[in-house]
């Protein structure tokens, strides 16, 4: 083969080598824009236990997540517990992300999509940054807007962009991501069930006591007491509100005790009496539009009267043995004794003690309640019921009645006998 045939068979090979690596890149480009395609943080899923902080950075703030041990908690809040749902969510929420469909590299462009740096003047967006215990960065990725559309069915996609690059991306996935560092917090303060509670007892600052009761669980109502005169309980359940106030007790924020005083100035005590002896005293402040609340937990030994709470319900079925059966052991009382309640307690005001809380509007009606909320005026008496005079008074005597003889059951008179019809005689015998 001569030296000019050899040249131009070099040439093509090269030009096809060039051919092979454009349409390599051109596939994997390809692959890339298809939904579910690379992932953004591929080597995230492996490291994702090596994480000790999550920053969430917008142009209104910092959250900023931070492990101790095995537990999580927000740093802007001295550490109180967040939701380790939603640390869960957002880890692997980012190392499962994938890329969708190639968006703008035009920093121009970026506020269109929500992807601009979220120290610009007005941005919507949120840079989130994943590091380990040493400081190193696992994940950074700025979070837009998220994908919306009538016709898009698919499952959920926002637009994205890594810090350091210019291009941006649609991508697949949802990290959970929250607006306020608040709303990270684990929001349960407290869930103590209805079917606990014996008595309820509301101290207002000016005076006023509001006391409930029940003397068993089986006791579907509880009892208001000292009812004034010419009033009545606007209807028979209404003094069980207070009952379930402990059910179902959020936070909306929260701050260290040393930095808000609720005794001073308090609105109200509220104590919570347990059928196990379990007390809860939570004194409460009303500051502007916000209450906050501080609690203390402690046993006391329940009346003697106070039954022990009732099984829950299915319990007594769940219990039955089979016919012929015999019992092998004596059926366990659902009360708690005096211990567990006393630990109980420990635990509660080791998690709760050392702060106060912002609890919700619907909350506060509950530990602030007034008697004249639960009460309503009392009925008339019916317009034709005569009304009682006292002897003396000067009024006439009513008037009476001379007795009439007590109505005897109609007895059934003796049939008369016919009259006595004359003998018959015989013919020939009457006298003349």
């Amino acid at each position: 083969m001569n030296p000019r045939s050899l040249t131009i068979l070099g040439g093509a090979a090269a030009v096809v080598a060039v051919l092979a690596i454009l349409v390599l890149r051109k596939t994997e480009s390809a692959v890339e824009a298809t939904p579910g395609g690379a992932k953004l943080f591929p080597e995230l899923t492996a490291k994702v236990n090596e994480a000790a902080s999550i920053e969430v950075k917008r142009g209104s703030g910092v959250a900023t997540l931070k492990k101790t041990g095995e537990n999580w908690g927000l740093a802007e809040k001295s550490g109180f517990p967040v939701d380790r749902a939603a640390v869960r969510k957002c880890l692997f929420g980012l190392a499962q992300m994938t890329t969708a469909e190639e968006k703008t590299a035009e920093p121009s462009q970026y506020a269109k999509l929500g992807v601009e740096d979220p120290a610009t003047e007005g941005a919507t967006s949120a840079l989130v940054t994943v590091r380990d215990a040493g400081g190193g960065t696992l994940a950074a990725l700025i979070v837009g807007k998220e994908r919306t559309g009538k016709n898009y069915a698919g499952g959920r996609q926002v637009y994205v962009r890594k810090p350091d690059e210019a291009r941006s991306w649609l991508a697949n996935g949802d990290l959970g991501l929250h607006e306020k560092g608040s709303e990270w917090l684990e929001k349960k303060i407290l869930e103590i069930k209805r079917e606990r509670i014996r008595a309820v007892e509301v101290r207002h600052a000016e005076g006023e006591v509001v006391l409930v009761d029940r003397d068993k669980p089986e006791t579907n109502d509880f009892t208001l007491h000292d009812v004034p005169e010419g009033k009545e309980v606007s209807y028979p359940s209404a003094p069980s509100s207070l009952g379930s106030a402990l059910e179902w007790l959020n936070l909306e924020d929260v701050l260290p005790a040393s930095e808000m005083d609720v005794k001073e100035g308090a609105a109200a005590t509220t104590k919570f009496s347990c059928f196990d002896g379990l007390t809860v005293l939570v004194t409460s402040k009303n500051v502007g539009d916000k209450t906050y609340a501080r609690f203390e937990a402690s046993y006391e030994e329940p009346p003697e009267s106070a039954g022990p709470p009732a099984p829950p319900a299915g319990a007594a079925d769940a219990e039955k043995k089979p016919e012929g059966s015999e019992d092998t052991e004596p059926a366990k009382a659902p009360k708690k004794s005096r211990e567990e309640v006393e630990k109980e307690a420990a635990e509660m005001n080791a998690r709760l003690g050392a702060w106060t809380f912002v609890v919700p509007a619907y909350n506060k009606s509950s530990l602030q309640k007034a008697k004249s909320e639960l009460l309503k005026d009392a009925a008339p008496p019916p317009a034709d019921a005569p009304e009682a005079t006292a002897p003396g008074d000067g009024a006439p005597p009513p008037e009476t009645k001379p007795e009439e003889p007590e109505a005897k059951p109609p007895q059934e008179e003796a049939p008369t006998p016919p009259e006595k019809e004359p003998e018959a005689k015989p013919p020939g015998f009457e006298r003349e």
